[in-house]
C-alpha cells in the first residue's frame, strides 16, 4: 500500500470529523497522520510531494511528476491543524507549501510565476510543466493566499516577497 492523489484531505477530514463531532481521538489520529504524512514528503527542508503515479515504501524518493495540488491539500491540512492547535509548526509547514510553488522543491524551478499569476501544472525531474491550467493556478493562489493569512495571524512574516 502507498501513497496515491490529494494524500493531505484524509488527515485533514480526520480534524474536521474531529473539531465537529468533539472528539479528540479523531483530532489525534488527524494530527498523528498529517505529521507523518509531512515526514514523509519532505526531503532536505522542503517538501517533495507524492507524483501523481503515486509512491510506495521502498521505492525511490524524489518521484516526479509532483502536483501543485498536493501543496494545496497539504496547505489545507496544516491550516486546520493549526487553527485546531495553535501549534507554529503547522503554520511553518503551510509556508512550506507555500515555498514550494517558488522553488523551494526538488529542483529548485519555480511553479508559480507572480508576474502572470500562473502556476505550472508539475513539477519534473528537469523540466515544469509549463502549461498553467486552473487547477494548478488557483491551487497555487490559494496556498499563497492561505500562507500569507496565516502571517497576517501571527506566523512569521517570510512570504511577503511573493506579493
Amino acid at each position: 500500500m502507498g501513497l496515491a492523489y490529494d494524500n493531505a484531505r484524509i488527515p485533514e477530514a480526520l480534524l474536521a470529523a474531529g473539531v465537529f463531532l468533539t472528539d479528540d481521538r479523531l483530532i489525534d489520529s488527524g494530527l498523528r497522520l498529517l505529521e507523518w504524512l509531512a515526514a514523509t514528503e519532505s526531503r532536505g527542508g522542503h517538501f517533495s510531494f507524492t507524483p501523481a503515479t503515486g509512491w510506495a515504501p521502498g521505492e525511490p524518493r524524489p518521484g516526479f511528476d509532483q502536483q501543485p495540488v498536493e501543496a494545496a491539500a497539504m496547505a489545507d491540512a496544516c491550516a486546520r491543524a493549526w487553527t485546531v492547535t495553535g501549534d507554529s509548526m503547522w503554520a511553518d509547514l503551510v509556508e512550506r507549501a507555500a515555498q514550494w510553488f517558488l522553488g523551494a522543491n526538488d529542483t529548485g524551478a519555480a511553479l508559480y510565476d507572480p508576474h502572470t499569476g500562473g502556476c505550472g501544472d508539475g513539477l519534473g525531474p528537469d523540466y515544469t510543466n509549463l502549461n498553467q491550467g486552473a487547477e494548478s493556478t488557483l491551487a497555487a493562489l490559494a496556498v499563497l493566499q492561505q500562507a500569507d493569512m496565516i502571517d497576517r495571524s501571527g506566523a512569521q512574516q517570510r512570504i511577503r516577497s511573493v506579493a
